[in-house]
């Protein structure tokens, strides 16, 4: 995809999918313009099939680059959207990871245990019984 390129360019080929579809659109009346001018020399020349066949070519080319960009930018905001969305989630995870794994201070009234309190480790295996020596 083209989502890093630059939205404004000289060079068509160096912009993104969003610019090239606003281009397209800028330059339609421009189109429009030059079509009517072929017309009128059509006329003119006496050689209108031939002039009528470039004009239905540039028509053509004309609205399938409209369509196909105006289909890649959506597209392509699409996927913006869809790697934005998934930052902000991304976000959200890693801070709610954070927060959970963050040491909470005991409630109110409880106190920890003393290790005083709790008696020496054993070093029997759980499970069996120490018998007293005589």
């Amino acid at each position: 995809m083209m989502a890093g390129k630059k939205d404004h360019s000289f060079n068509y080929w160096a912009m993104n999918y969003r610019g090239k579809f606003r281009r397209t659109k800028k330059l339609m009346p421009l189109t429009l313009g030059l079509c009517v001018l072929l017309l009128i020399l059509g006329f003119l020349s006496d050689d209108i099939g031939g002039i009528l066949i470039w004009i239905v070519i540039i028509v053509a080319i004309t609205l399938a680059q409209y369509y196909y960009n105006k289909k890649k930018a959506e597209e392509e905001e699409a996927q913006e959207a869809a790697q934005k969305q998934a930052a902000a989630r991304a976000q959200a995870a890693q801070t709610q990871f954070q927060t959970a794994a963050a040491p909470s201070a005991p409630a109110p009234g409880y106190a920890a245990p003393n290790a005083a309190t709790y008696p020496a480790a054993s070093t029997q295996p759980q499970g069996t019984v120490q018998t007293p020596r005589p």
